[in-house]
């Protein structure tokens, strides 16, 4: 009778307020993605923060890197009659101390985004599928390099630089006027 009673509760439909806001449990499908669809604003939004992230990553591994080289550097024996390579000992460790401080500030950007895919895992995984149909449209509208040449550079040529949507229609118009300076000059038609 117990056994019977608890199969009973487990079968009553969820609240409507629970439905409402999203919060089936048990009851969802399991091929339903949890990742939110992102549009286009929302995409370069959250990619310009992202990028801010890493830009922001950089600052601290820099300073760790130089700090840890320096320490590093700063407790090796020194002896002032010796030289390394024609330089001198404190000259050569000041160097790679600064050496430290920069392969820091390189590393920061992927410490930087790992710390912003941490702290926004659903947002982090949206924009990735986000971008992966962003880089799609622009392999697909890009121009083709080979019609660059000195009087007609390639415009960015991996779409780095488009942070909105108007920025994005801007860049397709600098891609077609480009495959058509490249186009008219050689006197060929359009490649594929």
């Amino acid at each position: 009778m117990l056994r019977s009673l608890v199969v009973a509760r487990s079968l009553r439909p969820l609240p409507t307020a629970c439905v409402r806001r999203g919060l089936r449990h048990a009851h969802t499908s399991p091929g339903a993605s949890s990742v939110p669809d992102l549009n286009w604003d929302e995409f370069f939004r959250l990619r310009q923060q992202r990028r801010l992230w890493e830009r922001l990553g950089a600052l601290p591994c820099a300073m760790l890197g130089l700090c840890g080289g320096a320490a590093v550097f700063a407790t090796l024996p020194v002896d002032p009659q010796q030289t390394f390579m024609g330089l001198d000992p404190l000259l050569l460790f000041g160097g790679c101390s600064l050496f430290s401080g920069a392969l820091g500030f390189v590393i920061g950007p992927s410490v930087g985004r790992r710390w912003y895919r941490i702290i926004s895992k659903d947002v982090a995984q949206a924009l990735d599928k986000k971008e992966a149909e962003f880089f799609k449209h622009v392999k697909a509208n890009r121009s083709d390099p080979s019609l660059s040449s000195a009087s007609n550079p390639l415009p960015d040529f991996y779409g780095e630089k488009i942070n909105s949507l108007q920025a994005y229609r801007r860049w397709l118009r600098k891609q077609r006027e480009h495959e058509r300076k490249g186009t008219f000059s050689l006197g060929a038609p359009k490649r594929k």
